[in-house]
């Protein structure tokens, strides 16, 4: 990991102390027991650090999008076109810049363009769901953007696991994708006031939602029984956050003025 000065390093861990990301800051310690879970070995501090700055960066940016600023999702793809992390009076400035920059450090040499390019699909998945004019073409792209978000924290980890982990990237896109429609349930009825839908959710559309997070939950659960109360945390960690949100209108937003979601592991 690269150099992290003191007063970035004290700037993040107040980020990371903020009540509006405790659901995030939860996240890796969970990735861990799943990581258990299979039996896979790995570097347990390295691990929880790159989570920790990618899940934290999520929230982050899923924070600035609430806030309901106007398509900056360029401007943080282009501060991580650069690999080399940067800690310049914008990043005091800004706790999008700042989170990024920490990304950075957290990256592998070997994954970065990896994921960079992952992080490129995310922004067009999430501009996709924002166009889409049905609630079927918004579930699905939902989803997409979940196990996306996912998938991204497993490519970040991924060189630090040793042994047969293919199974736990499957695990994580799934919890992702169960993730990111828990997130649409407790938020659909606020972005549609916000008008940041493209069609106007029916009674029979939030009882589809509720039904796909019952029958994708339960097939997860049947599968994995033992990570069960590790699910149920984790949907009570995503609810409690959004009593504790209040947007921070100082903030740029990643992509339009859509929410990118937790899509959280666990």
């Amino acid at each position: 990991m690269d150099y992290i000065p003191g007063s970035v390093e004290r700037a993040y861990q107040a980020i990371a102390d903020d009540p509006r990301y405790k659901h995030f800051v939860h996240i890796p310690d969970r990735i861990i027991r799943c990581i258990d879970y299979f039996g896979i070995v790995c570097d347990r501090v390295a691990t929880r650090a790159r989570l920790h700055a990618y899940y934290l960066f999520i929230g982050v940016v899923d924070d600035s999008i609430d806030s309901g600023q106007i398509d900056t999702g360029r401007l943080i793809l282009d501060y991580l076109s650069t690999p080399v992390p940067l800690f310049d009076e914008t990043g005091r400035r800004s706790s999008v810049k700042l989170i990024t920059e920490i990304l950075k450090c957290q990256a592998e040499t070997e994954t970065y363009p990896l994921m960079l390019n992952k992080l490129r699909e995310l922004y067009d998945a999430v501009v996709r769901e924002r166009s889409a004019t049905s609630f079927g073409a918004y579930l699905e792209h939902r989803r997409s953007v979940g196990a996306l978000t996912a998938e991204i924290s497993y490519v970040l980890i991924r060189p630090g696991l040793s042994g047969e982990h293919e199974r736990l990237c499957c695990l994580m896109k799934q919890v992702g994708a169960i993730g990111c429609l828990v997130d649409s349930l407790i938020d659909l009825n606020a972005d549609r006031r916000l008008g940041l839908l493209g069609f106007k959710p029916r009674f029979s559309d939030y009882a589809k939602l509720i039904a796909s997070i019952l029958r994708d939950g339960l097939r997860m659960s049947l599968r994995h029984p033992r990570l069960v109360g590790l699910f149920l945390r984790a949907i009570g960690d995503n609810v409690g956050d959004r009593f504790r949100a209040r947007p921070n209108l100082s903030q740029p937003s990643f992509v339009s003025d859509r929410k990118v979601g937790p899509a959280s592991v666990a």
